[in-house]
Formats: structure tokens, C-alpha cells, sequence
């Protein structure tokens, strides 16, 4: 199951990774914010959801309808829910995670964003 998506969040500059007990769910934070959290939906199924911008989230749920939904428990405007299970590519998946902590980092403020430029001379690695 996608085993990779833990090294590809935590190895972007500022990543702070916990788990949340209480929603047994993983959560990657970037400024102290949430940009993508891995739970299970309602009926067990293993779900990514990621803060991305409107407009990429419509095209993704046009694209590959019931693979990727608005965000579960979550701002359907903003947030996207991928079944980790599903047949959507791989390069799919690395495109929304980068284009969640990019639009969370947009989100920070100037400060927080030069705190995270200074432990990274590079955020796109």
C-alpha cells in the first residue's frame, strides 16, 4: 500500500509527523499545519486526505471519480481523499502531495515560510 508516501511527506523541508491517537490517523504538518493526514474511511479502506488547491481537486475528482472524493471529515472545498487502494498512478498521488504542502506553505506566514527556507536551501527536494 503505497509505502512510499511517508518518506516522500517527511523528507520535504519543515515536516512534522505524528499520530493522532484519538482519530488513529497520521498527520503531516508543515508550519504547524495539517497538509495531509492517512486514515481509514468509514468502512475500513485505507484513505490519504490532502489540502489541495480547489481547482487541482475538481480536475482529480472529474478524472478518477470514487478513487478521489471531497475530503472525508474535512473542508470539501480544499481537502481531497484518495483510496490508497485504488488504481489511480503513482504519479498522481506525488502530484497532490506536493501540490498540498505547497499550497500549506503558501498559507504560512512570511516568517514561518523563511523558518522553514533556513533549515532547507531547497523546499522542492
Amino acid at each position: 500500500m503505497r509505502d512510499w508516501i511517508r518518506d516522500d511527506c517527511t523528507k520535504k523541508s519543515g515536516v512534522e509527523e505524528e499520530f493522532k491517537v484519538a482519530w488513529n490517523s497520521t498527520l503531516y504538518r508543515i508550519g504547524g499545519k495539517i497538509f495531509v493526514m492517512i486514515c481509514e474511511y468509514k468502512d475500513g479502506r485505507p484513505l490519504l486526505t490532502a489540502k489541495l488547491e480547489p481547482m487541482f481537486s475538481e480536475i482529480l475528482r472529474a478524472q478518477y471519480p470514487g478513487d478521489i472524493i471531497p475530503g472525508y471529515y474535512t473542508d470539501k472545498n480544499h481537502w481531497s481523499s484518495l483510496f490508497l487502494e485504488s488504481n489511480v498512478p503513482d504519479d498522481t498521488v506525488r502530484a497532490m502531495l506536493n501540490n498540498a504542502y505547497e499550497t500549506t506553505f503558501r498559507s504560512l506566514t512570511k516568517k514561518a515560510q523563511a523558518r522553514i527556507l533556513d533549515q532547507s536551501p531547497d523546499i522542492s527536494e
